[in-house]
């Protein structure tokens, strides 16, 4: 059970990853086995893929960091920070002079202020406070405000062509782009995410920044820890032009995941979900213990817990600080509600579930003890599954404090926006006491 160091920062002659001092200058290449651990150096920016390996039953694959310092960033954007990057073909209209890697999903700007460390030096709530997205444009006249974006190529990379056409990436801005903002970074296709999620493996202390898709995600993946981990500015990509939707998940697990823990991350600015499992219809396989617990989800477009297909088993939603639901670049240039796959529904919630047309046997999801903040256009929870899968979900002892008037929670075909009625309804956080709910049923009917 080796133990593998990657610093890109390090120059020695003869490095062989097997200490600090003569770590490994990059990721690729490296090929642990069963029961390594892999450590990346804190305070590095590594503009790779994110080296995925599965690891056995009983001997997984670990990924975390070593050294002192912020955590090592996988970032899937690229860097167009440059002044030169950007060439003036018209009154604030820019083009980016470079070709990517696929159409762009969200170009990330960093804001000026007075102090201009650059991003990598700022510590996290720093990062957040000054990071902005671009306004997605679908059509190139539509450029008239300072971040209004269009890149010619939309959704080609979702649907490829055999001769691709030439990309022509545009910006609106008053100046140069480079000179307006302190930092500008292209989320663009890249590689559909910055890592796969594969069976036996725990991923700890790792940031993921900038992919224009996903950050994690795999197929049939199970026995998966991902812990400790920050998620910034994911998604923002075209999943289809024609129908003007966009798409981009944190972590995503596609068509099975058991024994699947997500604890203690950080979630900030994805285009849609922050955790979902989900997969093709009926072919799914329905997630068994599949924990998502004491996470911080901040701004997101479609939810921070997303799932659909089939019911879940023996499954949990716990503990977790949900906030700003349907906020942030997600929204940026929608009229809302924005466009998606239950389009004209509102979208932008807490938590979604979907597609789910029957029970599971032995199905079994709680969600409990988790705070509800903020959610502008959405709801806290969002269901629009068969009635009996709904039945087979605990809801118990959450916080809300959603600030939206006219949806608090829809469940059971029914959209609620008082909690007495929502409780007496379903059932769902309902107070124990029996004489309190007499009392709460009244007060709602008069």
């Amino acid at each position: 059970m080796a133990i593998w160091y990657i610093d890109p920062t390090l120059n020695t002659p003869t490095p062989d990853g097997r200490s600090p001092q003569t770590a490994w200058p990059h990721a690729s290449g490296l090929t642990p086995a069963p029961g390594d651990t892999v450590l990346f150096r804190r305070g590095c920016v590594f503009r790779e893929m994110f080296p995925s390996f599965a690891g056995e039953a009983g001997a997984p694959i670990t990924y975390g960091a070593y050294g002192e310092g912020d955590k090592p960033v996988f970032c899937g954007s690229l860097d167009a920070s440059d002044p030169d990057d950007w060439e003036k073909i018209e009154n604030n209209i820019w083009r980016y002079r470079y070709p990517t890697m696929g159409d762009v999903g969200n170009i990330i700007f960093t804001k000026k202020s007075d102090d201009d460390r650059p991003w990598q030096a700022l510590a996290p709530h720093e990062r957040n406070a000054r990071l902005d997205g671009a306004a997605l444009r679908w059509e190139r006249t539509d450029l008239r405000k300072q971040g209004d974006f269009w890149d010619s190529r939309f959704g080609e990379s979702n649907h490829p062509k055999d001769i691709p056409t030439e990309q022509e990436l545009l910006l609106y801005s008053v100046g140069n782009p480079a000179e307006v903002y302190a930092h500008i970074e292209l989320a663009h296709w890249g590689g559909r995410r910055l890592g796969w999620l594969k069976s036996h493996m725990v991923i700890e202390d790792i940031e993921f920044f900038g992919s224009g898709v996903h950050a994690l995600a795999g197929d049939h993946a199970d026995d998966v820890t991902v812990r400790r981990c920050t998620f910034r500015m994911i998604g923002g990509c075209v999943w289809n032009r024609e129908l003007f939707i966009r798409f981009g998940n944190a972590v995503e697990f596609w068509e099975s995941g058991n024994d699947i823990l997500i604890e203690d991350n950080d979630f900030y600015g994805v285009y849609d979900s922050c955790v979902t499992h989900q997969g093709p219809g009926e072919k799914t396989v329905p997630a068994r213990n599949f924990i998502c617990r004491r996470n911080t989800f901040n701004t997101y477009g479609m939810a921070a817990f997303e799932y659909r297909d089939k019911m879940m088993i023996d499954s949990e939603f716990t503990d977790n600080l949900c906030i700003n639901a349907g906020c942030g670049f997600p929204i940026y240039g929608e009229v809302l509600p924005r466009r998606s796959e239950i389009w004209p529904q509102p979208m932008g919630h807490h938590i979604f579930l979907w597609r789910i047309h029957a029970a599971t046997e032995g199905g079994s999801l709680v969600i409990a003890r988790n705070t509800f903040e903020s959610a502008p256009i959405g709801a806290a929870i969002y269901s629009i599954i068969s009635p009996d899968a709904e039945a087979q979900m605990t809801v118990c002892d959450n916080t809300y404090n959603t600030d939206n008037p006219d949806l608090l929670c829809h469940v059971g075909g029914i959209s609620y926006n008082n909690m007495h009625k929502y409780t007496i309804a379903t059932g769902w956080d309902l107070d124990d006491d029996p004489d309190m709910a007499q009392t709460w049923i009244a007060g709602t009917n008069s």
